[in-house]
């Protein structure tokens, strides 16, 4: 890993250079960044002509893993296991028998294992039963394996996202100041944006804040709502669990706190997405529910579920309100009487956006994502039905690489961490068939144009 300032990095990717030709620009220096600046990295390194990768990220390497990032403490456990890591499944395809098979040994340089041995830690982990890691551990992980990777990584914000001349005009606001406008062929979205949540109320504490500064309350035992149904939520209440011995409820859309589909047949279709297009949308959709979207990990359950203190409301909250010293929650049940709960205090733990990437782009940039989606609204729903075998939005020229969308339409474990081996194959196999799910054709503007 380079670190570049704003000036070095656009005096070398700045408008009209060399090295912005093939680049991948990725918004985010998370797993999904690591596991294809890697994978960069072994096929150059065996002689395979593959894109560079260039990161962006204002708060280092993995911080969405740690405090930094305002999404967690670092004390709550990795719901996934840790040898899905950054090789994972470790099933290269496409440049021969022989180079797959090295590059699938020369992965393994980056493993959870390989980070473990080093730390001297690995026998300890198998002896303990191969546990999940905190969060701190997995950031640890993922700084390990950058430490070994050759990519350029500019601290800053990406603020603006234009098509221009064939290639992405990328702004990036430094962290110290100063603003560049970086140049590359292809951006790719690898994290899940700001984290304010979905309530718009200075009622509710954000998961941010909760992580930052705790039960913000002087309170001995509050009464404390988390609003949320995914591993987000779960996070949370675990903390809760620890740090406090008043009532927790969650309150989520579902009839229960749904626990992930962990079994060999549901892993399956995460490592090997094959049968993934065979499917109608209705069994999609029921194993992303199922699988991944609204539902804790079995671990999180288990360690939820031992403590009376927490309880479980259905309902979707319609309405916020300060009632004196606590929060009205308005909730909706369809076919139901809408029923108010109140409590001290109200965590926000819906997650975030996950078309949030929207509010970036420029003017010509839009109107392309518009003329895709056609009359649909330009919303996750309606963009992830786009998304080619490459993870890209189908017919964007400059190509736009969206893999937090890319379940639906490629398989449910390109959106998480569960197949970032495969991930990385997909993104960088540009020049292997990755025919679209859409016949759409392909969108791209003349300068000031308008979507034909």
């Amino acid at each position: 890993m380079e670190s570049l300032s704003l000036q070095d990095a656009e005096r070398r990717f700045g408008a009209g250079r060399a090295e912005t030709r093939g680049l991948i620009c990725v918004v985010g220096a998370g797993p999904k960044a690591l596991a294809t600046a890697a994978k960069s990295q072994v096929l150059r390194e065996l002689g395979v002509e593959a894109p560079r990768v260039l990161v962006v990220e204002p708060y280092g390497v993995g911080a969405n893993w740690t405090a930094a990032g305002g999404r967690t403490n670092g004390r709550p456990r990795l719901s996934t296991s840790p040898e899905k890591d950054l090789g994972f499944p470790y099933t290269s395809q496409g440049h021969g028998t022989a180079i797959d098979a090295s590059v699938n040994t020369l992965m393994q340089k980056f493993s959870w294992t390989a980070f473990l041995v080093s730390a001297g830690r690995y026998a300890a982990w198998v002896d303990a039963g191969r546990p999940s890691p905190r969060h701190l551990d997995w950031a640890a992980y993922l700084r390990w394996a950058a430490e070994r990777t050759d990519f350029p990584l500019v601290s800053g914000w990406v603020r603006r996202l234009e098509t221009s001349c064939g290639q992405w005009e990328v702004t990036v606001e430094g962290s110290s100041g100063g603003s560049a406008a970086l140049w590359a062929d292809r951006v790719m979205i690898s994290g899940p944006g700001p984290h304010g949540g979905r309530l718009a109320d200075d009622a509710i504490c954000t998961v941010e804040e909760f992580w930052r500064l705790g039960l913000d309350t002087t309170l001995v035992d509050p009464a404390v709502a988390v609003v949320g149904g995914g591993e987000t939520a779960a996070a949370v209440v675990e903390d809760l669990v620890r740090q406090h011995s008043g009532r927790t409820t969650v309150i989520s859309p579902y009839p229960v706190v749904y626990s992930r589909g962990e079994g060999f047949f549901e892993n399956a279709l995460y490592s090997s997405p094959e049968r993934w297009r065979e499917l109608p949308e209705q069994d999609r959709r029921e194993v992303i529910a199922r699988t991944d979207r609204g539902v804790y990990s079995p671990r999180a359950i288990e360690a939820i579920t031992t403590e009376a203190t927490v309880l479980h409301q259905q309902g979707t909250v319609t309405a916020v309100r300060r009632a004196d010293t606590q929060v009205e929650l308005e909730l909706h049940n369809p076919g139901r009487a809408a029923r108010t709960l109140r409590f001290d205090v109200v965590i926000d733990a819906t997650g975030a956006r996950p078309d949030w990437f929207l509010d970036l782009l420029a003017d010509r940039a839009r109107s392309a994502v518009a003329a895709i989606v056609g009359d649909a609204p330009e919303t996750a729903e309606a963009l992830e039905r786009h998304i080619r075998a490459d993870l890209s939005l189908d017919g964007l020229r400059p190509k736009l690489l969206l893999p937090t969308l890319a379940a639906y339409a490629q398989g449910p474990g390109f959106a998480n961490l569960s197949s970032l081996g495969l991930l990385s194959d997909r993104v960088l196999a540009e020049s292997r068939d990755t025919s679209a799910p859409a016949t759409r054709p392909r969108v791209s503007l003349p300068e000031g144009g308008e979507p034909a």
